[in-house]
């Protein structure tokens, strides 16, 4: 959960540059390091859209892909929208992360 947390606080700013909607449930799918260095790293993450959670909209899952280094700090590789998942999907987001 700590790095959930970490991921949505440190994360988001930079985010929201490609998604508008917030998020919620941040989910951390994987952490790959760069060479070995802690320092550097490859993170694959998902959340899914507030706005939905409070009715109204259906539920999109976001996925995202950012790279942390000390030399270039934060940058988003690639951002995907799954477009209305099921609820029972955003039910084990929902359930497992917040």
């Amino acid at each position: 959960m700590v790095l959930e947390e970490t991921l949505y606080t440190r994360y988001f700013f930079y985010l929201e540059k490609a998604y508008s909607d917030l998020i919620m449930c941040p989910k951390i799918d994987k952490i790959e390091g760069i060479d070995g260095d802690t320092r550097r790293n490859i993170a694959h993450a998902s959340a899914i859209n507030y706005s939905a959670h409070h009715g109204g909209a259906p539920y999109d899952r976001i996925h995202m892909t950012l790279m942390d280094t000390p030399e270039n700090g934060v940058k988003i590789n690639k951002v995907t929208i799954e477009k209305v998942i099921l609820e029972k999907e955003s039910a084990k987001q929902y359930r497992r992360e917040c």
